[in-house]
């Protein structure tokens, strides 16, 4: 398995765009050695006390080990965090000579504690952040420039190829994408057990497109089903509904954005689309049925919290390949997982939302950025943060996917992360028990059936309309949740209203600023239509 995983990379690299698989025997191998050889003796460049990069001078690896400080996702503590710190830094230093000092934070600490970091220019290396921060970074002169430092990067290079470049801002790479699924999809997660004593399956929902509103009424059928099997029990749910499904390029924050799938070159306001009404209306009669709770719009629960809890039949959320494991595990229950926005989109925003920084307080971003390549082929690495230390946070069951031991679960583990998907590379690592063996193939396979938007590499610079930004999403706070789930008493006048806000907030200044730098982008890169 360990193998097949490396050789899917390799080829994926070879043919980026193409973004093929391939399939190999199951023996073992290190995955961290040869690659830590390729970094020492290739020619690459290496920073200078100017700043300026060598592409005839090889890193010298050797003598005192460089120490690098790596912010990472955690949500384990205590002893089981200390060993594996502890060999993290031990497999470092043994394949690379580097030390490594791992800078763990929580989703409550992560934000404050980076921002103090960068603000101060405190000791860091490597951290990861959203590409919304991305602007502010490199005005700030927080971060460096990935594209000094691409001699470093061979293998992550040969995993994304051309795709590095949706991690521009400009003219400046600040981010690395997290090795994740790619396209933008939205489903509704219903419980298996449910919809088959009520007669339906997956294949009955095979048309459900928003290009065709009235695809949508068997969910109707279904949610009249449940509510007259199970009259206390909630339809749908969750924080997110249909009219946040994306068919579209949100070219990063959804204020102007390109339709019919990123297959234009025109920003313009969804918002005021007759799709966006389309879906609107959907959710306001499955609101005034009763299917969605009274609550909807102010309950702050997760559709994964109310399914568990097991007064849920379903809920709207973002989905990919092995959405029906991860809820299994979220949930308990048995889900069937029903794809509702048609063909997925893939645009910059797939690649870059979340991702990786090389931090300007870094000493040596030179090798830094070896590091990250180090890292980002590491088997070992992913494991460890991940997963915890073998033997004792997890074990290697009969079939090749890591599983706790004998005795621990998910209520008495020790070290446990399960965020692979804000990991550099998780594909390199052990697959968790319960996912399909498959499960990157499915991944890429996923990517190679989207749909790529005519926007792929760009990323717009909100600098200049970031008051209007604040002022929109303002507005969004005020509307959006209303208006999801059809809260409203009449869809036209509820939507008019919305887009009058955003408009008075400065949305067409953000979409004239938008399209004015995909003008620019698409000169510069010869795809202008």
């Amino acid at each position: 398995m360990k193998k097949r995983i490396i050789c899917a990379l390799m080829a994926a690299g070879i043919a980026a765009m193409a973004l093929a698989s391939c399939g190999g025997d199951s023996s073992s191998s290190s995955s961290g050695s040869s690659a830590a050889g390729d970094t020492a003796s290739a020619s690459q460049p290496e920073t200078a006390e100017s700043g300026e990069t060598s592409a005839e001078t090889a890193i010298d690896m050797e003598g005192d080990p460089y120490h690098v400080v790596f912010m990472y996702l955690n949500i384990s503590e205590g002893e089981g965090y200390n060993e594996v710190a502890e060999a993290v830094n031990a497999l470092s230093l043994e394949e690379i000579n580097m030390e490594t000092e791992l800078l763990p934070v929580s989703y409550g600490t992560w934000a404050s504690t980076l921002q103090t970091m960068l603000a101060s220019n405190e000791r860091l290396d490597l951290f990861f952040d959203t590409v919304a921060n991305a602007p502010t970074s490199i005005s700030s002169g927080y971060i460096a420039d990935w594209s000094d430092y691409i001699g470093q990067l061979p293998n992550v290079v040969e995993y994304y190829g051309d795709e590095m470049e949706a991690g521009r801002v400009g003219d400046f790479m600040a981010i690395i994408g997290a090795v994740k699924e790619r396209p933008n999809n939205s489903g509704i997660i219903c419980r298996t057990d449910i919809m088959e004593e009520l007669g339906y399956s997956l294949e009955d929902f095979a048309d459900v497109d928003p290009s065709n509103p009235a695809s949508y009424d068997i969910f109707d059928e279904m949610f009249a089903a449940v509510k007259e099997a199970y009259p206390d029990m909630t339809a749908i749910a969750g924080q997110q509904a249909l009219p946040s499904l994306c068919t579209y390029d949100s070219l990063s924050d959804g204020f102007g954005v390109l339709e019919d799938r990123g297959q234009t070159t025109t920003v313009t306001n969804w918002y005021e689309s007759q799709q966006f009404k389309d879906l609107v209306s959907i959710s306001k009669r499955w609101y005034d049925a009763g299917y969605y709770s009274a609550d909807a719009v102010t309950n702050q629960d997760t559709g994964e919290t109310l399914l568990k809890a097991g007064n849920l039949f379903s809920f709207f959320v973002g989905i990919k390949p092995n959405t029906a494991q991860e809820k299994l595990a979220q949930t308990g229950y048995d889900v069937t997982v029903i794809p509702v926005a048609g063909q997925t989109v893939y645009s910059s925003y797939g690649y870059n939302a979340f991702g990786w920084y090389l931090a300007n307080a870094s000493e040596d971003k030179a090798k830094a950025a070896a590091y990250y390549n180090w890292v980002f082929q590491s088997e070992a690495f992913h494991d460890l943060i991940n997963w915890g230390i073998e033997g004792t946070d997890w074990v290697e069951d009969e079939e090749g996917f890591a599983a706790y031991p004998d005795g621990m679960d998910g209520t008495n583990y020790r070290y446990h992360n399960d965020l692979g998907w804000i990991y550099p590379n998780q594909t390199v690592g052990h697959i968790w028990q319960g996912n399909p063996a498959n499960i990157w193939e499915m991944y890429e396979e996923d990517t190679a059936a989207a749909v790529k938007s005519k926007a792929f590499g760009f990323t717009y610079d909100p600098t200049n309309v970031t008051d209007y930004v604040i002022a929109c999403n303002a507005v969004n706070s005020q509307y959006q949740k209303t208006l999801w789930f059809g809260a409203v008493d009449n869809v036209d006048e509820a939507v008019q209203t919305y887009n009058d806000a955003l408009y008075g907030a400065g949305l067409q200044k953000i979409i004239d600023e938008k399209q004015t730098q995909l003008n620019a982008w698409l000169e510069a890169n010869g795809s202008a239509e």
